[in-house]
């Protein structure tokens, strides 16, 4: 079988994928602790987090081919430093971003994507990469501080001055032009075959619990804001960002909790989803993650996943939702 551009870093990150013994998830409300000392903060939450709640799987199993191991990875440097090249997330950062998680750890940062960003990338004004984090500041921020060492959450009722590059979502004209259509429920995938599924089936299937997994491709109504983000990323050609839509139904789950391959950022183009997210002991099996981290998205709101962090989506319970993904090459 033949793959579009972009299917390739999906069908590598299937092998990262697993299924749970269980389909759902307790909950176990902690307090998050704010260390006061600058020497030991190993982690920045925003006094405002929209949830400190963690949560562990309720039959978590072991993970095949998982991320090499980090044999210790506490972020102990002090509460203004992020990594050794000094790079900062100060009190104005903090004041965008509704949480960042702790530190991923030097280890499993030196796998994190080596993106060569344009050298001029901070200094254009209202450009897509502006519009995808609301704001040219928070894109410099994102860039400058927070990718590859931890996961973020920015809301768009927090700053967000330009209006996102993609809103609401248009499934009739992805299903007439796109030929890669995967079909989701809790980890179970068929691909879509237009001989036999009708448009009204798939919408069927969609407000039964279903998900579609799309990948943007040319011709697609989304590949030109693809190919701009690429632009802007300097990664056009073979070597840009995969983009994928995700549109589920009432409290579907198009995977299990996974990590990716690759680093994603999530913007969520209608509806709301929530996410749970590994905050701890990076890079290990997921037996040993004591410390899961969730965020509900809602339209507009942008969310950033370095590769190899563990995390899973359920879409809204009532309305389902759609969310986009830019994977890094």
């Amino acid at each position: 079988m033949h793959y579009p551009h972009g299917s390739s870093r999906q069908d590598r990150a299937k092998a990262f994928f697993y299924k749970l013994l269980g389909t759902t998830m307790k909950s176990a409300s902690t307090i998050i602790a704010i260390v006061a000392s600058a020497a030991s903060v190993a982690a920045f939450v925003s006094p405002s987090c929209r949830s400190h709640e963690n949560q562990t799987p309720s039959s978590a199993v072991s993970m095949s081919g998982s991320v090499s191991t980090l044999a210790d990875a506490p972020a102990a440097a002090a509460a203004a430093t992020i990594d050794d090249e000094n790079k900062t997330f100060d009190d104005a950062d903090d004041d965008m971003i509704e949480f960042v998680c702790n530190d991923i750890g030097a280890e499993l940062r030196e796998q994190q994507a080596a993106l060569q960003l344009p050298s001029d990338y901070d200094t254009k004004e209202d450009d897509i990469l502006a519009s995808l984090f609301g704001s040219n500041e928070i894109r410099n921020v994102f860039f400058r501080n927070i990718f590859g060492h931890r996961v973020a959450y920015f809301p768009s009722n927090r700053h967000r001055l330009l209006k996102p590059p993609m809103s609401g979502f248009d499934l009739s004209s992805l299903y007439d032009t796109n030929e890669w259509i995967s079909l989701r429920k809790r980890g179970s995938q068929d691909m879509l075959d237009k001989e036999q599924t009708s448009y009204d089936d798939l919408t069927e299937y969609i407000a039964g619990g279903g998900s579609a997994i799309i990948p943007v491709i040319p011709g697609d109504y989304l590949h030109d804001t693809k190919e701009q983000i690429d632009h802007a990323l300097g990664v056009e050609g073979e070597y840009g960002t995969s983009m994928n839509v995700y549109h589920s139904g009432p409290s579907a789950v198009a995977l299990n909790i996974h990590y990716d391959s690759y680093p994603v950022i999530v913007l969520q183009l209608q509806g709301e989803k929530e996410w749970i997210i590994q905050n701890d002991n990076f890079g290990q099996n997921i037996n040993d993650i004591t410390d899961w981290r969730n965020v509900t998205l809602t339209a507009g709101d942008l969310l950033y996943i370095p590769k190899g962090v563990h995390h899973a989506a359920t879409g809204d319970p009532e309305h389902g939702s759609t969310h986009a993904t830019i994977g890094l090459p």
